[in-house]
């Protein structure tokens, strides 16, 4: 059956909606818990080739799910997450790429997750809701994969928590990926960034309307999440960016720094989306992943890693300092993997991978049309 054209807007395109994979058996975290039924929602954007070779598996970070490209109808105000690396004529093109985007397991974009109703209660799972890790996605994306017939994927690609979550596959399935490209990301999370994590979580496990992981129900401002947001996002900035957008600037003739006026509109809007227990979670496993404590060195890591390597990382990122990228660089040209390093230059810190895209789609397209 011929491949039905996609429908082309101005900038993006018409995506389909998203899927969800049911298991009756249930979903078994690395912990040993297990919460059935289980609910895996994925996206999928461009055709699968008949040989299934050319399937790229996206993983996305902490904030967005799995709608990583287009949009549902024409009056839709945003696309996709990564609408301006993925698409038709884009960095990852989808006129010859079939791009994967799984929402792992604690997520609240859809995927069972701690706010969503437990069948033998009636109520949200809550504070029961397993702690996961970054295994657990790697996981939910394999169980995705093997659903749709896919034994070994073109390319993974990820972007901070999502570019951990492509090291971790490079370690623990490297007979499945064909090539990596990880931006804005290394192998494990550094002390510093640890620790302004840990504050944001215990901002907001102290407050009062947490009620201990049950507020579901209540109507209390969950003040401590958007607390925590503005100890993460300012993680995401840079020296630069914050000259460059606010200064000392004071808002309207008040007292009110312009930087505050900011750092309150962005927590309140990702605090009235964002689910405060999926928070702790997904953080919490993104800071406990380390690939050097887990197989001895980072080498070890990718010592059966076979395929190519591209990593990016931004000068003025402060959530994954370029050093630490070198780190991961060094450790696969020692494991014998054809590795790139590009330290790429930018005002923009850690959100560089969602708006420079001038700068990260030419390697990125370069480096996928080399495979």
């Amino acid at each position: 059956m011929a491949a039905v054209p996609p429908q082309l807007l101005d900038a993006t395109f018409l995506s389909e909606p998203p899927k969800s994979l049911h298991l009756d058996q249930g979903f078994r975290f690395q912990h040993g818990q297990v919460i059935a039924p289980f609910d895996i929602v994925y996206e999928t954007f461009g055709e699968l080739d008949a040989a299934k070779s050319n399937a790229i598996l996206v993983c996305h970070a902490l904030s967005p799910g799995a709608h990583a490209a287009g949009k549902y109808t024409p009056e839709d105000a945003k696309a996709g997450w990564w609408d301006g690396l993925i698409g038709y004529g884009k960095g990852i093109d989808l006129r010859d790429y079939f791009v994967i985007c799984v929402n792992f397991p604690g997520s609240p974009w859809g995927t069972t997750a701690p706010r969503s109703i437990d069948p033998a209660t009636g109520t949200p799972y809550g504070s029961r809701y397993p702690w996961v890790t970054v295994e657990d996605m790697i996981e939910s994306q394999r169980i995705v994969a093997d659903h749709l017939g896919i034994s070994r994927f073109k390319a993974v690609v990820g972007s901070s928590l999502g570019g951990m979550e492509v090291l971790m596959w490079a370690a623990l399935h490297p007979e499945r990926v064909g090539a990596v490209i990880t931006l804005a990301a290394s192998a494990s999370v550094a002390v510093a960034s640890v620790a302004w994590h840990l504050i944001g979580r215990k901002m907001i496990q102290s407050d009062p309307a947490f009620k201990g992981g049950d507020y579901y129900g209540s109507t209390d401002s969950l003040r401590g999440l958007q607390l925590a947001r503005m100890v993460g996002h300012m993680t995401y900035l840079s020296n630069e960016a914050l000259e460059s957008k606010f200064g000392r600037r004071r808002r309207g003739g008040t007292r009110q720094f312009e930087v505050d006026s900011y750092l309150e509109h962005q927590a309140q809007k990702f605090a009235a989306a964002y689910d405060a227990n999926s928070y702790i979670r997904v953080q919490a496993a993104m800071d406990e992943m380390d690939l050097e404590e887990q197989f001895g060195s980072l080498a070890n890591a990718f010592k059966n890693l076979k395929s190519r390597a591209l990593l990016i990382s931004f000068d003025t990122d402060w959530l994954f300092p370029t050093s630490e990228v070198i780190r991961v660089h060094a450790a696969m040209q020692g494991a014998g993997v054809d590795a790139t390093h590009l330290d790429l230059q930018t005002p923009n810190g850690h959100d560089a991978f969602l708006v420079d895209y001038d700068l990260i789609t030419p390697p990125i397209r370069d480096f996928l049309r080399s495979l």
